[in-house]
C-alpha cells in the first residue's frame, strides 16, 4: 500500500465560509491550550486528543480529520475543479470549499485521514491518499550518489552508465541567499530576512521536486530498483573543517532522499539504501583506494585514471555494490553484507 500526501489551496472562501473555517481553527488552538471549549466539532477535538499529547505553549496546532468525515469531489467549475467537504461546527453536514491541488488526485486512489493548517491569511488541505501498487521485480539499478557540489549524481545499468548530475543550481540557489542574509543582517532588516527564507525554502523545494520526479521516470522507464548510498552520520563528520561541515548541514539531502522514496513507492519502484563507505575513495575501475584531490575531481595512481569526475566515480562504486549484493533469484537484499550471504541471511526488501 502506498501513501502520499497532497497539498491543496483552499480558495475563492465566501464570508460565511472563511468564518466558519476561521472559528473552528481558532477555537482547536484555544481548546488545546486552555481546554475551555469555545465550540469545535467533536470529530475534530477527539482527534486532537488523540495525536496531541504535549501542547507547547503558542504554538498552533491542524485540525486532523477523520477519514470517514472529509469528501472530495471533482466537479468542472469556473472556481476549481475538486471540492471538499470539511467538517465544522456550526454547519451541519460539514462545509464545501473549493481546493487547487499541486497535483491531480487519482480517482482509484483512497481518501486518510488529512489535515488543515493556516498560513497567514491562508488555509491549506493536506490530503492523504493510498492505493494499493504492485511491486515490479526489477531488471536494471539505478544508482544515486548524494553529494555536496552536486546533490544527485545518477548512474544506471542501462544505456552504458551514462552519468546524470543534478542539483547544482539548489547549492546555487542556498549559497546566493546566504550571502544575502549576511548583507541584510549587517543592516539589522530582520523582517526582510525572514521573508526571503520562506522564498528561498520554496524554491529550493520546488527544485527538490523537479530532481525527484526525474529520477524516478527514469527508473520507471528503465525497468530500475533505484540504490541511494546512505549518508548516516556524514553530518557528524568534524575531519573535513567548519566550512564543510556548514554547507553539508545545510544541504537538503534528507528531503531529497524521502522525496524519491514516496514517489518511486507510488509508482512500485524498490529503494535500497546501501553503504557507501569508500565510494567517493575507491576507483570504480581498478578497486584500489585513489585520492579526491577537490569535490569534483577524483585521480587513482593504481591504473592511472586521471581528471575523473569524483561524484560520478562514486555513484559507479554504488551501482558496482548494488550489484555485488544481487541473488541468484534476481531480488537484492538491503543492506550490504561483507561476506557472501548465505540463503538465511538475505534479506528481500519485501516486494
Amino acid at each position: 500500500m502506498a501513501r502520499k500526501t497532497i497539498r491543496a489551496k483552499i480558495i475563492a472562501l465566501t464570508n460565511h465560509k472563511r468564518e466558519l473555517l476561521e472559528n473552528e481553527y481558532n477555537h482547536l488552538q484555544h481548546f488545546l491550550q486552555t481546554s475551555e471549549d469555545l465550540g469545535v466539532y467533536s470529530a475534530n477535538k477527539q482527534q486532537a486528543l488523540r495525536y496531541y499529547k504535549k501542547i507547547k505553549p503558542n504554538k498552533e496546532y491542524p485540525i486532523s480529520i477523520r477519514k470517514d468525515l472529509i469528501k472530495l469531489e471533482k466537479k468542472d467549475t469556473k472556481i476549481t475543479q475538486y471540492w471538499a467537504r470539511i467538517p465544522v461546527k456550526g454547519q451541519v453536514g460539514g462545509v464545501w470549499v473549493a481546493i487547487k491541488p499541486h497535483c491531480s488526485i487519482p480517482k482509484n486512489a483512497e481518501i486518510c485521514e488529512s489535515k488543515i493548517k493556516k498560513k497567514g491569511d491562508n488555509f491549506f488541505l493536506y490530503v492523504v491518499i493510498q492505493k494499493n501498487v504492485p511491486k515490479i521485480l526489477p531488471q536494471n539499478i539505478l544508482a544515486i550518489d548524494i553529494g555536496e557540489r552536486v546533490i544527485a549524481t545518477v548512474c544506471g545499468s542501462f544505456d552504458n552508465r551514462k552519468p546524470r548530475f543534478y542539483g547544482k543550481n539548489v547549492r546555487g540557489i542556498r549559497r546566493h541567499y546566504a550571502w544575502l542574509r549576511k548583507k541584510l543582517g549587517k543592516k539589522k532588516l530582520l523582517k526582510v530576512i525572514k521573508k526571503i527564507g520562506n522564498t528561498e525554502k520554496r524554491r529550493v523545494t520546488d527544485a527538490l521536486h523537479k530532481i525527484s520526479r526525474e529520477i524516478v521516470n527514469i527508473a520507471k522507464e528503465h525497468d530500475a530498483m533505484i540504490v541511494i548510498g546512505d549518508l548516516e552520520g556524514i553530518r557528524n563528520n568534524n575531519r573535513k573543517g567548519k566550512r564543510f561541515n556548514r554547507i553539508i548541514n545545510a544541504m537538503p539531502f534528507y528531503r531529497l532522499t524521502k522525496m524519491i522514496e514516496y514517489k518511486a513507492e507510488w509508482e512500485g519502484i524498490p529503494v535500497v539504501k546501501i553503504n557507501e563507505h569508500d565510494t567517493s575513495k575507491t576507483c570504480s575501475r581498478c578497486g584500489e583506494i585513489g585520492k579526491r584531490l577537490t569535490q569534483g575531481h577524483f585521480l587513482c595512481s593504481n591504473c592511472g585514471r586521471r581528471s575523473f569526475n569524483a561524484d560520478y566515480n562514486a555513484s559507479l562504486n554504488i551501482l558496482k555494490r548494488a550489484m555485488s549484493y544481487k541473488d541468484i533469484a534476481g531480488a537484492f537484499v538491503n543492506k550490504p553484507l561483507t561476506m557472501p550471504p548465505s540463503i538465511e541471511a538475505i534479506q528481500l526488501t519485501g516486494w
